[in-house]
């Protein structure tokens, strides 16, 4: 027996087949509203703490990461995430560990109408969306603009977890609920230090044997590199700034928080987003075995030190708004 949905939703091609993405996509498809995928993935990002990430220079995940994010980073599949996601769609959903079940909640759930996202085993892009079945087979849809699409469905025991749309409610999360996840999110960035610990290894005065203006070349190369890799996750500050800017829910459309929202989309995160661009550029293009070398140390500083500042500044912002829509 072979069924198919007819899933033509696309999929944001700032990611992977992440659980945001998926999710995103699969919400579009409910909705009937194919060309807002994006927006949903820029909106849910936003709304779920995600896009609110730092990251430490030691790669230690902070515990806002490991509760927002399973894999890597980007994956958005920790609970944390996943109940506030499904809650602020307005979607009852189930979720499914034991093998034995996977075949018949598939069949049922797209009986009904309904795609499925599966978490699979191994990879850190590991969710899909699950369209149809034929027979023992899995159908996925071709997962249009997204990095890195996979090439074929999953099979049966590819499968580690399976999360079924149930019932769309009354949402139990507004946008307010996701500003407040926003600024406790960046609380616990500023709590945890995480710019600090960028800061340590970029300082060049006081001097002292670990400083960027002592330190040889292999090792400044390698510091930039880790730079230039947070760098890139930083730039979801683009898909952050996409929300306010683009009054991506109607609760922004308030003429309360036109002043606030155009600080966090353009002199705030625009800016950061523009920072991040220049930081990773010059890890490639920079010369680190030449005499003036360390210097770029102190540009790096400062610069960390005004994407630290823009931070404080968007956290200040969203509390304002909260106390606004209040």
């Amino acid at each position: 027996m072979k069924k198919e949905l007819e899933f033509n939703v696309p999929f944001s091609g700032f990611a992977g087949t992440t659980f945001l993405n998926c999710f995103a996509s699969v919400c579009a498809f409910f909705e009937k509203l194919p060309a807002e995928q994006e927006k949903y993935f820029f909106l849910f990002g936003a709304m779920c703490g995600h896009s609110s990430l730092r990251f430490r220079y030691d790669g230690a995940p902070t515990e806002m990461e490991k509760l927002i994010s399973v894999r890597d980073f980007y994956d958005c599949g920790g609970d944390y995430a996943m109940e506030f996601l499904f809650g602020f769609a307005g979607y009852d959903y189930g979720q499914m560990v034991n093998p034995a079940d996977f075949k018949e909640e598939i069949i049922s759930s797209i009986d009904a109408g309904k795609p499925v996202i599966v978490g699979t085993k191994g990879a850190a892009d590991q969710y899909r969306v699950i369209t149809g079945y034929d027979g023992d087979g899995l159908i996925s849809p071709g997962y249009a603009n997204a990095q890195r699409p996979p090439e074929a469905p999953p099979k049966y025991e590819d499968i580690e977890v399976l999360y079924v749309f149930g019932q769309k409610n009354t949402p139990k999360f507004g946008f307010v609920d996701g500003l407040k996840r926003i600024a406790h999110v960046m609380e616990r960035n500023i709590g945890e230090n995480t710019w600090g610990t960028y800061l340590e290894k970029f300082r060049s005065y006081p001097e002292t044997p670990d400083s960027f203006i002592r330190i040889g070349a292999d090792e400044k190369k390698a510091r930039i590199a880790r730079l230039q890799k947070s760098m890139w996750d930083v730039m979801n500050t683009h898909n952050f700034s996409e929300v306010f800017r683009n009054c991506l829910h109607d609760d922004l459309k308030n003429p309360a928080l036109d002043e606030l929202r155009h600080e966090i989309g353009g002199p705030r995160y625009g800016y950061t987003h523009d920072l991040s661009a220049a930081l990773i550029t010059l890890a490639d293009q920079a010369d680190w075995s030449h005499y003036y070398a360390h210097y770029y140390g102190e540009m790096i500083e400062l610069t960390l030190r005004q994407i630290a500042e823009n931070d404080l500044r968007v956290h200040e912002a969203i509390k304002k708004m909260i106390e606004i829509l209040n």
